[in-house]
């Protein structure tokens, strides 16, 4: 092995699965509550959390080169935008009733 090499402890993967299973647990136990839009909001928070922690520990963003980290960045940043389009064009989209209910 080399010193340029790093070595990750298992403890810290483990404490990575036990955060990734909570979060896990968080995005389901939500999309049984009832909350309307607030459910989206709270489960892209808990998908970002999620994205983040991989980001790190996985991909040892940490300790990699900086072109390495601003591509990601930019990769997470593109992922954001997208993000907000979907969700801009589903908030203003108005409803529009399916051809077969009657509204009158």
């Amino acid at each position: 092995m080399t010193p340029h090499e790093h070595v990750t402890p298992i403890g810290r993967f483990i404490w990575v699965l036990v955060a990734l299973l909570i979060l896990l647990a968080l995005s389901a136990g939500s999309a049984l509550l009832e909350l309307g839009t607030l459910n989206t909001v709270i489960n892209i928070g808990i998908s970002v959390m999620k994205t983040l922690l991989v980001m790190t520990v996985f991909m040892h963003e940490t300790e990699a080169r900086a072109l390495t980290r601003l591509v990601s960045a930019f990769g997470f940043i593109w992922l954001t935008m997208l993000i907000s389009l979907a969700l801009f064009d589903v908030v203003t989209r108005s409803p529009v009733p399916a051809p077969w209910i009657d509204l009158g």
